[in-house]
C-alpha cells in the first residue's frame, strides 16, 4: 500500500475504530502498519505535523486500554523518528495477545464440550433407568444450548429412537435437516421414525427429499419401493425397485419387491424382465 498521507490517516482511523469495538489485536496490527508506512514515507511539512498529532493520540488511546496497561505499565508514547521501533513493539504485543487469545479459545471450546458431554451422558443415564421424561429434559437443554455442534441432533435423536421413543426422536432429526441439510443420516433416521409410526406418506417424502439432494441410493430406493407396494401402487413400486437394481443387480430386497409388483402388473414375477411393454413409468421423485 502506498505510504501517502491519506493511507496513513486511514490506518490511524481504523486503529481507533477497532479499539472502540474492543478489538485490541486488530488495533495493534493496523497501527503498526500505519507506523511502518509513516517511517518509509516522504511526508513532510504541515501534513507530517497533522499526522504526527493523530498518531500521538492513537498511541495514547491504545496505551490506556487495560490489556496494554498490563503489558506495558509505563505506557506507550509516540516520538517522531522512532516509528520503526514503536511498530516493532506493537507487533510483538500483538503476537503475544494472539497466542493468549488462541489459548483462551481452546480452553473455552474444551469447557463447552465438557458441558455438552455432561448433558448427553446425564440424559442417556435417565434413558437407561427408564426415565424418559428426565432424559428429555437433559436432551432439550443440550439441543437448545449446543444446536450448532455438528452431529449433535442426529446423536440425540438416535439415542431416543433406540430407547423406543420414536415420536420424540422425530423433532431432533427434523431440526438436524433444517440446520445441517447435508447430513444424510438425519434423512435416513427420520424416514425410519415415520415408518415405525405408520406414517408411510411422510416417510416417502423424506426419502424423496434425500434422493433429490444426494442422488440415487439403493437402500432408500428399496424403502420407497416397499412403501409404494404397501399402498398397492404397483407401478411406482416396480419403478423404484428397478432403479435400485440398476445400482445393485443382485439386491435381494429390490428383487423381491420387483417380483411382487411384477405379479400384479404382468401376472408373473418375472414379467418385468420379459421385455413386454410396461405401464407408463411414474417418476421416482415427485
Amino acid at each position: 500500500m502506498e505510504a501517502s498521507p491519506k493511507n496513513v490517516r486511514e490506518q490511524i482511523a481504523r486503529s481507533k475504530f477497532y479499539l472502540q469495538r474492543k478489538d485490541v489485536l486488530r488495533s495493534l496490527r493496523v497501527l503498526a502498519l500505519g507506523l511502518d508506512m509513516l517511517s518509509g514515507s516522504q511526508i513532510f511539512g504541515r501534513e507530517r505535523i497533522e499526522i504526527s498529532i493523530l498518531m500521538e493520540e492513537a498511541v495514547r488511546l491504545l496505551g490506556e486500554h487495560d490489556a496494554i496497561k498490563r503489558a506495558v505499565p509505563g505506557g506507550l508514547s509516540y516520538k517522531k523518528g522512532q516509528e520503526r521501533e514503536l511498530s516493532a513493539n506493537l507487533k510483538r504485543m500483538a503476537d503475544v495477545l494472539e497466542r493468549i487469545l488462541g489459548k483462551a479459545q481452546v480452553d473455552e471450546r474444551r469447557k463447552r464440550l465438557a458441558e455438552l458431554d455432561e448433558l448427553v451422558l446425564a440424559g442417556q443415564t435417565e434413558l437407561d433407568k427408564k426415565q424418559p421424561l428426565e432424559a428429555r429434559k437433559f436432551f432439550r437443554r443440550a439441543m437448545d444450548n449446543f444446536m450448532d455442534e455438528p452431529g449433535l441432533l442426529v446423536d440425540l435423536g438416535n439415542r431416543l429412537m433406540l430407547a423406543g421413543l420414536v415420536a420424540e426422536a422425530v423433532e431432533y432429526f427434523q431440526k438436524s435437516i433444517e440446520t445441517a441439510p447435508t447430513d444424510l443420516r438425519a434423512y435416513n433416521f427420520l424416514a425410519q421414525c415415520h415408518e415405525s409410526l405408520g406414517e408411510g406418506p411422510k416417510a416417502e417424502e423424506v426419502l424423496k427429499a434425500s434422493l433429490r439432494r444426494f442422488g440415487p441410493n439403493e437402500d432408500m430406493l428399496v424403502r420407497l419401493a416397499k412403501l409404494a407396494l404397501a399402498r398397492r401402487a404397483w407401478s411406482e413400486a416396480l419403478v423404484n425397485a428397478q432403479a435400485a437394481l440398476e445400482l445393485n443387480p443382485t439386491g435381494r430386497d429390490a428383487q423381491r419387491v420387483a417380483e411382487a409388483a411384477s405379479e400384479r402388473i404382468y401376472g408373473t414375477a418375472k414379467g418385468y424382465l420379459s421385455g413386454q411393454p410396461a405401464p407408463p413409468r411414474e417418476p421416482i421423485v415427485l
